[in-house]
């Protein structure tokens, strides 16, 4: 039980239903133990003690607990209400007025006793946070998520200091105004007891290394740091000047510095126990230099390296670890490679992987497995640490050789779907399918083939980026994936199927009442048509996102939208557009004012993205 909620503070999941399911499946052995015993001894929830209420209701947002309890009894409004019990808020896809009625109700009246803070709605981030009386009443704050977050909001972090128990902050920046990173980690390295920090600052940013110097009297109290956009050794290295307590580094895309001449890392950060690199054109020379400077304690080695075959070396690997990495315990490794079949270098690639079985890696049990034909070539194979198999993503290109264990796996990114049937392996515990440059052919029976690999009622989230989906192969898809409730999609196709035809068929009207899905990005393609069929497909939806060309289109997809004699729309709170010309938002107001399409609502540009909140 301690464990999942110490994975839970610096999660970023928004889903109470994986919630209730992981409380569930941590309690299951011991309540299913005796079930005759359990039923003689609790009847009713309400026999349970205060402390096990407590405890279940850390894995509930405070919303939902105050909505389905605070009315049962005195006991529970009691517990609830004339309580100091800290409370976690989750606020993501929820209409205005409810918002409204929650933040007069519950954040504003119990705000000194919120520990955890988790803001999807980037609107409401500026109604809650930019007050300055909000954040000093805030005292026990302990845990803040952005998942969507203004640039503007970016610049004023300072505001946070004032908050005397932030321990762990995770800011998602996913707009298109330029960030200056300086700024950014100047800011959060003033908060005074931060220990966890997690940044994805998206597409545009600002180089760092010539605004931030190298830290000399100034020092942050972080220990665990997880950087999600590509970074360069120099500025990892001027960033780490700031955290001389650190002991935990994940750094999603690490590239190699332009110059290394003189470049040296002076500090030796004797608590660095753990370290997870994603490496971008980093020779194995590059990166013995790197295992020099900060690997002298490290205990765990997650790493994914790609293209150098001498990442193959087992000796090279042997004397570095060895020399410079005396402590390592687990060696995670992956390594993406391709063989040339015009020169014909299988045998050579053999030939190194079977020297990572010598007594040297059976003794400290890292043990390894291969992929074969991944991607679209046959000569591609992916290399990889097993036994057990310990990531959360698997890039699924190939076949394996041999049964493995993948519990560890919650995202399975697709590169081959065509090789599901030889995969030979199962992921019982994925929810996220990503499918990049390989959604298959219109004839290709994705409902019958994914539970080869997976549970289709376990999945929550599907992404297909830079291939069309073809629309009624995914309603299939949605007639056994019944608990998918986050969508995003590049390409739309419904093979010059009438769109009426569509909507007649018996599948599509059966989808339509049963599915869960509430959250909806189209990327690159979105008609009139298509986005009508989503809309008659998913009438549960929340929320909608836009990024596509839609100028010419703009009146007539609000109207299909927001219409009031619209029934698919009722649970629809919000929508996202990108702004290409700078008038959008303007625009959009005046075709909400003139055709009457709303009545309380909010329409705000920020980071030329338009967003309209209802």
């Amino acid at each position: 039980m301690k464990q999942i909620k110490r994975q839970r503070n610096i999660g970023t999941d928004d889903s109470d239903d994986m919630k209730r399911k992981q409380f569930h499946s941590a309690r299951q052995p011991e309540d299913s133990f005796d079930i005759n015993l359990c039923t003689k001894s609790i009847r009713y929830f309400e026999d349970l003690s205060n402390e096990i209420i407590y405890e279940i209701f850390e894995y509930f947002d405070f919303h939902y607990i105050y909505e389905t309890f605070s009315n049962l009894n005195q006991r529970f409004a009691n517990l609830i209400i004339n309580s100091n019990h800290p409370i976690n808020i989750n606020i993501s896809s929820i209409s205005k007025p409810t918002f409204q009625r929650y933040y007069k109700d519950i954040i504003i009246p119990y705000r000194q006793r919120i520990k955890s803070l988790r803001i999807t709605n980037i609107l409401a981030v500026n109604i809650i946070l930019l007050s300055q009386d909000n954040i000093s009443k805030l005292t026990r704050l302990e845990t803040l998520i952005f998942t969507n977050i203004s640039s503007s909001y970016l610049r004023n972090l300072q505001y946070l200091i004032s908050l005397p128990k932030l321990s762990s902050l995770t800011i998602v920046y996913d707009g298109y105004t330029k960030i200056d990173q300086s700024e950014v980690y100047h800011q959060v390295f003033q908060l005074p007891v931060l220990k966890y920090f997690n940044l994805l600052l998206g597409w545009v940013s600002m180089p760092i290394v010539l605004s931030l110097p190298f830290a000399t009297n100034k020092y942050s109290s972080i220990e665990h740091l997880v950087i999600k956009n590509d970074i360069q050794l120099d500025t990892l290295y001027v960033i780490l000047s700031y955290v001389p307590q650190i002991r935990r580094l994940s750094i999603s895309f690490l590239d190699k510095p332009e110059k290394r001449q003189n470049m040296t890392f002076s500090i030796t950060l004797n608590n660095l126990t753990y370290i997870s690199l994603k490496l971008r054109s980093f020779d194995f020379h590059e990166f013995k230099l790197l295992a020099k400077d900060l690997f002298h304690n490290l205990q765990v080695l997650r790493l994914c390296a790609s293209n150098e075959i001498t990442y193959l070396d087992a000796n090279r690997w042997q004397n570095l670890i060895l020399s410079h990495i005396p402590n390592l315990i687990i060696f995670d490794f992956q390594y993406n490679y391709s063989t040339n079949p015009e020169k014909n270098m299988m045998p050579s690639y053999e030939n190194l992987i079977k020297k990572f079985t010598s007594s040297f890696w059976i003794e400290r049990q890292w043990f390894f497995s291969t992929q074969h034909s991944c991607g679209h070539s046959e000569n591609d194979f992916l290399f990889f640490s097993v036994k057990p198999y310990k990531r959360a993503t698997f890039l699924l290109d190939g076949i394996t050789e041999e049964k493995l264990n993948f519990d560890s796996v919650h995202h399975i990114d697709m590169g081959n779907p065509y090789t599901i049937n030889k995969f030979g392996n199962y992921f019982p515990n994925a929810t996220k399918l990503t499918f990049e440059y390989s959604w298959p052919s219109s004839d290709y029976s994705m409902d019958i083939n994914l539970p080869c690999i997976i549970s289709l009622e376990q999945l929550t989230e599907l992404v297909v980026e830079d291939s069309p989906i073809h629309f009624m192969q995914f309603v299939k898809l949605l007639s056994v994936a019944v608990n998918l409730h986050r969508l995003k999609f590049d390409y739309i196709s419904i093979d010059e199927m009438n769109p009426r035809t569509i909507q007649e068929d018996a599948i599509f009207q059966l989808v339509s009442k049963t599915n869960v899905v509430r959250n909806l990005t189209l990327t690159y393609d979105g008609s009139l048509e298509i986005v009508e069929l989503f809309f008659a497909l998913c009438p549960r939806l929340q929320h909608l996102e836009v990024h596509y060309h839609f100028t010419d289109i703009l009146r007539s997809l609000m109207g299909l939208i927001l219409s009031k004699t619209n029934n698919n729309n009722h649970h629809l709170s919000s929508l996202c557009f990108r702004d290409e010309t700078g008038e959008t938002e303007e625009n959009m107001k005046m075709i909400i004012k003139n055709d009457k399409l709303l009545d309380d609502y909010i329409v705000e540009c920020i980071d030329k993205k338009v967003y309209i909140w209802w």
